[in-house]
């Protein structure tokens, strides 16, 4: 089951990434709903027409509300880009922290964060493709309170894993951590900017599931102590 356009609701590292990436929100009735079924009906209009090729009409059709509410909640299309890359991007640097929390040692932690991020594009497609063709074509994409922040806390987050590891003896002491973490969030990148490019098969799980194994493979392969 997946909540829509965003993560998988079935896997518990997810739920509890959603408890702790959402604040508590306001009573007042009907407008966290209302946000939320914007910002998911975006997700879906920037998927198949591209940020640039669509309206803020098109999103608000998409949500099933007025014109003018989407303007209550964001004051421009960039803004409303901005928050599906912010909430999106915080989805998955909890879910990281959630895992990088749980048990097991560093490989296999790396590997669950690695199974994580093509869970999602199995799972919810269309957001996945938004983050990875959107952020590419977006000049500020990368600003500050966006997804520069949160990519900085995911790299955080690995090389804190990387490091733990190493002073277990789990993986190699000779790597810089930092290095390392930014070498397994790309590798993980650029595959599933592949699949969604169509460079890579990704019509059926299986094809994701083989690229998954096989960047797993690589990349932890070279951490292990030789």
């Amino acid at each position: 089951m997946v909540e829509p356009d965003g993560l998988p609701l079935d896997n518990p590292r997810v739920t509890r990434a959603r408890t702790r990436a959402r604040p508590a929100e306001s009573p007042e009735a009907g407008e966290p709903e209302k946000r939320r079924a914007i910002l998911h009906a975006a997700v879906r209009v920037f998927a198949e027409k591209g940020y640039h090729g669509c309206r803020i009409a098109d999103v608000a059709q998409a949500a099933g509300v007025a014109y003018g509410l989407v303007y209550h909640y964001f004051r421009s299309k960039e803004e409303l880009l901005e928050s599906v890359f912010a909430e999106q991007w915080a989805l998955l640097v909890n879910a990281l922290r959630a895992i990088d929390e749980g048990p097991g040692k560093a490989p296999d932690k790396l590997e669950a964060m690695t199974r994580f991020v093509f869970d999602v594009f199995k799972t919810a497609p269309a957001a996945v493709r938004v983050l990875i063709l959107e952020v590419a074509r977006t000049p500020h994409a990368l600003r500050a309170g966006s997804t520069r922040e949160t990519f900085e806390a995911a790299v955080r987050i690995v090389a804190d894993v990387v490091r733990r590891g190493q002073g277990r003896g789990e993986i190699r002491p000779d790597l810089d951590a930092t290095v390392v973490a930014a070498s397994v969030l790309g590798a993980v990148e650029l595959a599933v900017t592949a699949m969604v490019v169509g460079l890579v098969p990704a019509a059926e799980e299986k094809n994701i599931d083989r690229a998954r194994a096989q960047v797993a493979a690589l990349v932890l392969g070279g951490l292990r102590p030789r």
